[in-house]
């Protein structure tokens, strides 16, 4: 293109002008600048590139928005073509991605490009992948004819590499995700291509790793563990001493990977019987002479206690500890199982010694209110109980703020030998033993203080109105073939006291004074003190030899409570300054409602 051209702009371009919509940034900036007095040479020194101006120049011209000035014709045909070449749609070319064919323009015009200034902001917010050339002294001298050719053959790679990329783009969507594997097998990608980029080994470790994994899982879950169930039996029999039997085998994910035992049994029946035995071993010995346990874990057992000494007796060689070793026994949702009753919701950790003898346990309940522990010393087993906030199973149950106790067990007979307890505002201390030989039989012996009789009358007799502090020593015997039996012939008797008492809806002093034909209701008795044998069975609690004081007024007789009745003789004195008075009464009738009767 003549450097000397002038130009103007037509209607169209001063339309373009004042309409911002009509024509890109960049070309809109280079038209403003077009006033029919500078010529182009000077236009592509304010640039800094004629090249770029005299593309942007032609696309003006070509689109009708200016005309030469002289009107004159381009110089030669040659010229012509070079600037038909270069007349190229700055508004495509931008929009297609980064290519190597625009690295091909940039390194092509870094070559050309002699002259420098400064672009404009305009160019940089549009083009932002085109660098600026590197700032030389400005000169009017014309670019050689290679360079020319050098960027018109990179626009034109440019040109054609945007209008195939769609179609190429569109083919690989429509060929689907398979495509390239597709090109693979049929020698559609080199070898080179095959390798990926830099960072595909990744990649592929990643996706290697993870079939790997897969693979393993498969096999951890589709493996026949049950071929392997009856050497496991011979095994757990040889390590513990005693029978065992396992009803099936499975694998077991939660809440780790494990291998579940199902409904295993040790010893006779009821002895130790297991819902679930999860074997956790450290993977690094599962391919060793000796594999190593990491954990046993014990699911949903009921432990009867006099099997403890059985499964602790020493054993003679033990071949399988030599092939086995476990480290850790953990027990969840357990019971520890005595005649008829158990202690639930238990759990813990049992200890095993290197010949798979059992010498400690520790198990605790689930809320934290009691806590079991238990060690083996010379062939006899040590126990230690401790309980805070702990209600005694069954019905009626007994509240114990505390609960300590000590003793031993042998496989016939558990005695504590100290027994310390904090319950109903006092304290109860004594000792107790189980013999569960050819008859269970229960022999024990309690010394109370300042139990809150209140309390106690609630939970046995709770329309019983009595209150007071309680004291008494008793002894407890029962025997049964069962746990039931042992619970209805158990027997205390002893000697009781209450201090400051009050017993309401019975009325002596009233009943006395003032008698009624059909018996006094309501009202109460104070004393000051009440002291009588005792005995307390299954069916009841009979008082006998009582002996109530109360100041002035005194009483004497017997006492039965059982079944929600009351019934009752007593002998009524009341003392005054001028006489004394004395009179039998009966007391009959429910807790609730008792009626006293004088008798003539």
């Amino acid at each position: 293109m003549n450097e000397d051209a002038v130009y103007v702009k037509t209607e169209a371009g001063e339309d373009a002008v004042s309409k911002r919509t009509i024509v890109q940034r960049n070309l809109r900036s280079v038209l403003i600048m077009i006033d029919g007095r500078t010529p182009v040479g000077n236009l592509a020194q304010q640039f800094g590139d004629p090249l770029i101006i005299e593309g942007l120049v032609g696309e003006l011209e070509h689109r009708g928005l200016i005309r030469r000035v002289d009107g004159a014709r381009v110089d030669s045909d040659a010229d012509r073509s070079a600037l038909s070449s270069i007349m190229v749609d700055i508004e495509d070319l931008i929009s297609q991605p980064i290519t190597p064919v625009a690295d091909d323009i940039r390194r092509a015009h870094d070559r050309s490009s002699t002259a420098a200034s400064p672009l404009l902001d305009e160019f940089a917010v549009v083009l932002p992948e085109l660098a600026a050339p590197t700032p030389v002294e400005p000169t009017l001298q014309a670019q050689p004819e290679a360079a020319n050719e050098d960027v018109r053959s990179a626009i034109r790679r440019a040109m054609i590499s945007a209008e195939n990329a769609p179609s190429t783009i569109g083919e690989d969507a429509r060929g689907g995700p398979f495509k390239r594997l597709r090109d693979i097998f049929a020698g559609r990608v080199s070898t080179a291509d095959r390798s990926g980029p830099p960072g595909s080994m990744a990649g592929r470790l990643v996706v290697g790793g993870g079939v790997v994994v897969l693979l393993l899982v498969a096999v951890f879950f589709l493996y026949p563990y049950s071929r392997h169930l009856p050497q496991m039996e011979l095994t757990a029999t040889e390590l513990l001493g005693q029978p065992v039997r396992i009803a099936a085998v499975s694998p077991s994910l939660f809440p780790e990977p494990s291998i579940a035992l199902e409904g295993v049994t040790v010893g006779e029946e009821g002895k130790f019987e297991i819902g679930v035995v999860k074997l956790i071993p450290r993977v690094s010995t599962l391919f060793a002479e000796r594999t190593v346990m990491r954990e046993i874990r014990i699911e949903r057992a009921g432990l009867n206690i006099a099997f403890l000494p059985d499964l602790s007796r020493p054993q003679g060689i033990n071949w399988s500890s030599r092939w086995l070793e476990v480290e850790h026994v953990s027990v969840i949702d357990s019971s520890l199982l005595l005649l008829d009753g158990a202690l639930s919701r238990l759990q813990g950790t049992l200890t095993l010694n290197e010949d798979g003898a059992l010498t400690q346990l520790s198990l605790t309940t689930v809320d934290g209110a009691m806590k079991v522990d238990a060690a083996i010393e010379s062939g006899i087993w040590k126990l230690a109980i401790k309980a805070l906030g702990w209600r005694t199973p069954g019905s009626p149950s007994l509240l114990f703020d505390v609960l300590e106790a000590s003793g031993t067990l042998t496989r016939q007979r558990l005695q504590l030998d100290k027994v310390d307890i904090k319950l109903y505002d006092g304290y109860a201390v004594g000792s107790l033993v189980l013999d569960w030989g050819e008859i269970t039989r229960v022999e024990g012996e309690i010394t109370t203080s300042r139990l809150n009789i209140e309390g106690l009358t609630k939970v046995f007799a709770p329309t019983l109105l009595v209150v007071g502090d309680l004291s008494a020593k008793v002894s407890i015997s029962g025997e049964g073939a069962t746990l039931a039996d042992v619970q209805r012939s158990l027997n205390a008797s002893g000697k009781l006291g209450v201090q400051r008492g009050k017993i309401e809806r019975v009325d002596l002093v009233q009943a006395v004074r003032i008698p009624r034909p059909d018996g006094v209701r309501g009202g109460n008795t104070r004393f000051d003190e009440l002291d009588a044998e005792v005995v307390a069975d299954a069916g009841g609690l009979s008082l006998t030899g009582a002996v109530m004081q109360s100041g002035l007024v005194g009483a004497a007789g017997s006492v039965r409570l059982a079944e929600g009745r009351i019934d009752g003789r007593l002998e009524v004195s009341l003392q005054s300054s001028a006489a004394s008075v004395r009179a039998p009464v009966s007391i009959s009738g429910s807790y609730a409602d008792p009626v006293v009767r004088l008798l003539r």
